[in-house]
């Protein structure tokens, strides 16, 4: 039944013309940033030679093109998840799926499966460059797998708040908004202003500081574990909020 309302989930943001809009705009803005740190690669290339260890091509990129395109994902994961819920309470059709034999659990794994499978996919456009540049060069694929693992990773937990935000209102764009400024929030956790906080910890729930390592080619597990347990939280909190819904209506 999960797999049933993933397909329909990711079925129904490609009908949606936005969705197509947004790949374009998204695949002009990589693009721009690829040819724009390739450029800069070449042109230092003299400069990069006097270092110790001077960075590869694919390392330069990882660090230089995927790493700040990662800021994107923050802003495309809300805005895939928002209708996930809120069209459902503004079409009146969460109460059929609520009358169903599909438990809440199904019915939040389903979509988030949904709204991830659609959002990797759009973000699998800088795989695409990569293999542009393996046609004439040498790519070390290992250090891209793990850049786009960590990529794949983010964008699952940008899904996964951008469907809790969505199951509280019916209105897409405060769900937009919310998702964000919670996103923006534990993005900046990891800057010097939050660090200067009397808060023990609080460097650790960064998504930026977890992202990084992966840019790096480096897969540690406590940033995998951090973002499965960030998933976890925000798909158990839109648990918690549509099964206290389906009580409220009986």
């Amino acid at each position: 039944m999960i797999s049933v309302i993933a397909k329909h989930e990711s079925a129904s943001l490609l009908r949606l013309p936005v969705t197509w809009v947004i790949a374009a705009i998204l695949s002009c803005v990589f693009a721009f940033l690829f040819l724009q740190q390739l450029e800069v690669y070449l042109t230092r290339q003299a400069e990069l030679a006097l270092l110790d260890h001077p960075p590869g091509l694919t390392a330069w990129l990882c660090t230089r093109f995927v790493a700040p395109a990662s800021i994107v994902t923050l802003i495309l994961g809300p805005l895939f998840a928002m209708r996930s819920f809120s069209d459902e309470f503004r079409l009146d059709t969460l109460s059929l799926w609520q009358s169903s034999p599909v438990s809440t659990t199904a019915l939040v794994i389903g979509k988030f499966l949904g709204v991830s499978f659609v959002l990797c996919a759009t973000l699998s456009v800088t795989l695409l460059m990569f293999a542009g540049i393996a046609l004439v060069g040498t790519v070390d694929w290992l250090q891209v797998a793990s850049t786009l693992l960590g990529l794949f990773l983010l964008a699952a937990a940008c899904a996964a708040t951008g469907l809790f935000f969505s199951s509280l209102t019916r209105h897409a764009m405060v769900a937009i908004l919310a998702s964000l400024a919670t996103l923006a929030l534990f993005w900046l956790l990891g800057t010097a202003s939050f660090n200067t906080l009397p808060i023990p910890g609080i460097k650790a729930a960064s998504l930026a500081n977890h992202i990084s390592g992966f840019h790096q080619g480096y897969i540690s597990s406590n940033d995998v574990l951090f973002f499965v347990l960030y998933i976890a939280l925000f798909l158990a909190l839109t648990i918690i909020r549509l099964d206290a819904l389906r009580h409220v209506n009986r």
